[in-house]
């Protein structure tokens, strides 16, 4: 599996989007130390909600090189500014550190744009198209954007060298899976 093959010890510092999930409980099998967050509505970035810290990914209260791996599923399509946000991770990995996730990827070129936000308020440049999640439930998460594969092109622009992985697990059921993976330059 992609995780796996980085090259990251079991006494890394992982920060993963997210507080639950198969992901979050693999992490912490994993790894040592794992830092989790969620983006809550009503609660201050770097505040804690029942034991989980919110963060925002465009704005990440972290310090500058806080850690060796970052991973997410399914996160930045719902994030306004992706490209901030690619810079915020890059910001908090370690030199030498990855960011690991998976988003909504189409074969093809360019990225679909779906919404915006203008002076705080969303402009819908598509048809608007939303998910769930485990707070807020199924169909309340707008979707900003559909990935191309130029989504590599994003990754770049804030520093990473980029790869797309493909992943065939049977275990768990993942034929021909998607995953974006970034290195920051040692």
């Amino acid at each position: 599996m992609v995780l796996g093959g980085l090259g990251i010890g079991r006494g890394a510092h992982v920060y993963e989007l997210s507080s639950r999930g198969a992901l979050c409980r693999h992490l912490r099998r994993t790894f040592a130390r794992v830092t989790v967050s969620e983006l809550f509505d009503d609660v201050a970035a770097g505040q804690f909600r029942d034991g989980v810290q919110c963060q925002d990914v465009q704005r990440l209260t972290f310090g500058d090189a806080a850690f060796d791996l970052v991973t997410s599923t399914e996160v930045f399509e719902h994030v306004p500014d992706d490209r901030r946000a690619f810079a915020e991770v890059h910001r908090v990995l370690r030199p030498g550190g990855a960011l690991v996730f998976t988003v909504p990827l189409m074969e093809s070129v360019a990225t679909l744009e779906r919404a915006r936000l203008e002076h705080g308020a969303v402009v819908h440049l598509t048809e608007p198209e939303y998910h769930g999640d485990r707070l807020r439930g199924r169909g309340h998460v707008l979707a900003f954007r559909t990935y191309g594969l130029d989504i590599l092109d994003r990754l770049r622009a804030a520093g990473f060298e980029a790869t797309l992985e493909r992943v065939d697990d049977p275990t768990h059921a993942i034929a021909d899976g998607k995953v974006v993976v970034g290195h920051k330059r040692p």
